[in-house]
């Protein structure tokens, strides 16, 4: 690992509460091929047992402590201390295979006119350890020009990206708004995408824990659909040229995406009016008929579709 001074890369952890798992994030961080980088945790005011956890490993990370504020803040204290020219970002509760930043760092010095990268990823069981699925078994993974398939469906797993940090001098930083806590990767990820082409390394070199209770199943469902409503309307104001075309159809995916947590809570009619407003939007996705059908079928059926882990992904009812 490089000398604070001066390493290429700074890897960013925001940690909240996550004493349970961040033990193991770190040490699939530190067991890296490539070396030259820093670890900075941010915690963001646990109230478990986080300190304690990374005590023995503050000889080999730099571990700054902050009152609660939500991830995008910590995130955002986590760039303005780090010293690398890149950053990359790993949730306390997710992991790197060891060849991650080698990888990804020898494509950079290939095409030195990348600002940013990304890779493929594993969703694991978070209580079994279980591999689930990968992202591109789910969802193509872009690379280029991601503008507009991005906005119509966030496919980089927030531990994949790799970002120079003079990008973010140009995009901003982290929305730490009350009304900006749910899909700030995604916020990010398209303001980014709006300036710079991205490739990614096409291996699997990310882990990325499904919970039984994920953001979206424990959030309030009226707040998470006001915020990546808002993620869209932004990126289409931001630019028009590009997006404005494709307005209702990312709206009626965000549609999409809450009618599925209101499914498995048995919010069965506010399923349906949310898919009626998608089918207002945009009435040719098959999704918004698969989901009618699951707001229409028993319980029982629904739980036994829900436990096919591609289906999951495939009609956007993935872990996060």
């Amino acid at each position: 690992m490089g000398e604070y001074s001066s390493p290429t890369v700074s890897v960013v952890i925001a940690a909240y509460n996550a004493a349970r798992w961040i033990a193991e994030t770190l040490d699939s961080v530190l067991a890296q091929t490539f070396r030259d980088f820093e670890v900075i945790v941010v915690d963001d005011g646990s109230t478990d047992q986080t300190p304690e956890a990374v005590a023995g490993y503050k000889d080999r990370i730099r571990y700054l402590r902050k009152e609660n504020g939500g991830q995008p803040s910590a995130r955002n204290v986590g760039i303005h201390a780090a010293c690398g020219s890149y950053i990359a970002f790993v949730d306390a509760d997710d992991l790197w295979l060891p060849e991650k930043l080698q990888l990804q760092m020898e494509l950079f010095s290939r095409r030195p006119d990348l600002a940013w990268l990304h890779c493929d990823a594993i969703a694991f069981d978070g209580d079994t350890g279980q591999e689930l699925y990968k992202a591109s078994d789910l969802t193509k993974l872009y690379t280029g020009d991601i503008l507009r398939p991005l906005l119509l469906g966030n496919f980089i797993s927030s531990p994949t990206p790799v970002i120079r940090r003079d990008v973010f001098g140009a995009v901003g930083y982290f929305d730490e708004s009350p009304d900006s806590q749910i899909g700030e990767d995604w916020d990010m990820w398209l303001r980014i995408a709006a300036k710079c082409r991205v490739e990614f390394v096409d291996r699997p070199l990310a882990r990325y824990r499904c919970h039984r209770v994920s953001t979206m199943e424990s959030t309030d469902l009226k707040y998470a659909f006001r915020s990546l409503w808002t993620i869209v309307e932004n990126a289409v104001a931001r630019d028009p040229e590009r997006l404005s075309d494709l307005r209702e159809q990312a709206l009626a995916r965000v549609c999409i995406r809450v009618a599925g947590p209101m499914v498995r809570r048995g919010d069965r009619r506010g399923a349906r009016q949310m898919l009626g407003r998608a089918v207002r939007l945009f009435p040719w996705d098959l999704r918004i008929l698969l989901y009618w059908l699951a707001a229409l079928l028993p319980t029982a059926i629904v739980d036994w579709v829900l436990s096919v882990r591609r289906l999951l992904g495939l009609y956007g009812l993935a872990c996060r």
